[in-house]
């Protein structure tokens, strides 16, 4: 899984690079086969590979005294879909924490969805067999 990591009117540290990309790629243990898919695709030469790509914006919200003032904003790519997650907070690394969970919850829903689909085609193929 690819992490990209901007900032907007903030200075992107290492130490806030590194917490965020620690944070948001744990999100990537939900969905395991896509990434083992993606290594295995990667391997085979002149093949078309579904990347997995996870685009964060960490943002200092300028003209705000005080409340909410840093934005996080997630963006994963997936091979046929799109998940995008956005949080304001007082504190960086709380927004930051606040899209992970979002992720997750979102990732863990599309994970459900698929695994629905493929046991729905396993209970058609079995009827086929069966007549």
């Amino acid at each position: 899984m690819e992490v990209k990591i901007k900032a907007k009117n903030i200075e992107l540290t290492s130490h806030l690079k590194d917490y965020a990309e620690k944070k948001l790629s744990a999100v990537g243990r939900f969905i395991p086969a896509l990434l083992e898919k993606e290594i295995e695709d990667s391997k085979q030469v002149g093949k078309e590979v579904d990347r997995i790509v996870l685009e964060v914006e960490i943002e200092k919200i300028t003209g705000e005294e005080k409340g909410k003032i840093f934005r996080t904003e997630a963006q994963m790519i997936l091979p046929g879909r799109v998940i995008k997650a956005e949080e304001n907070a007082e504190a960086v690394k709380v927004s930051i924490d606040e899209v992970k969970y979002e992720l997750e919850r979102q990732v863990k829903d599309h994970k459900g969805k698929m695994e629905t689909v493929r046991r729905k085609g396993e209970r058609k193929a079995k009827k086929k067999r069966e007549w």
